[in-house]
């Protein structure tokens, strides 16, 4: 399957979702934004997606950005800005910046299912399609820094990351590794994960965004 129908199909599982939820519901897993922030980071990342303007994502202040400058709008505006935002970004999806989008979609719908206490969707093509990028920028990242090469297995197969011949395993879900490597659980959390090989070699690398949650996360 092509990204634009897992967006799609993704875009509609979050729309379904939160219809008739409370939009002021917190978000554990992006501290500090509602359902209705997630939804208007959703619709303002795609404009920006667009607009090729990225400035403060290293930072969080890209996303930040998008969620203050819509803090008046309602949960409707949101999607009304994602459903124009999404024709805008079609030619997107035929591009590298595809992918991207798949893992941000799909690893807020996890959010938000987490929020309005709805889990589902796990096991599906959505979840691997979410890593497909993620993987790649960590594979390239232990390269770069000679990172011991780790075998990741996964329900589906198995990944090596990294250059050579791997020193460690780690025996995890799609779903459990997209959220690690997503900034959704402690550094401890994924040390007690199904490990061949000290997590430590490790830890740090598999911080996607630099950092990985303070606090434990459950879901």
């Amino acid at each position: 399957m092509t990204n634009a129908p897992i967006y799609d199909a993704t875009k509609q599982r979050i729309t379904e979702l939160v219809d008739g939820a409370d939009p002021h519901t917190p978000v554990a897993a992006t501290p500090g934004w509602s359902v209705k922030d997630v939804v208007a980071h959703l619709a303002g990342g795609l404009r920006d997606f667009v607009d090729r303007r990225f400035d403060g994502v290293e930072s969080g202040e890209w996303g930040e950005r998008q969620v203050r400058d819509r803090r008046d709008n309602s949960l409707d505006d949101a999607f009304a800005e994602w459903e124009a935002n999404r024709a805008l970004a079609e030619p997107l999806f035929d591009t590298p910046m595809g992918s991207v989008l798949i893992a941000e979609v799909v690893q807020h719908e996890h959010d938000l299912r987490a929020a309005v206490g709805v889990p589902g969707d796990r096991d599906g093509v959505a979840v691997r399609a979410a890593l497909t990028k993620p993987l790649q920028q960590l594979d390239q990242r232990m390269r770069d820094n000679e990172v011991p090469a780790l075998r990741i297995t996964l329900e589906h197969g198995d990944r090596v990351l990294g250059h050579g011949e791997p020193e460690g395993t780690l025996r995890t879900t799609s779903f459990e590794l997209m959220r690690a490597i997503g900034g959704r659980r402690s550094a401890d959390q994924i040390k007690a994960l199904d490990w061949d090989g000290d997590p430590d070699t490790w830890i740090a690398a598999l911080a996607l965004f630099g950092r990985h949650r303070p606090e434990p996360f459950s879901e």
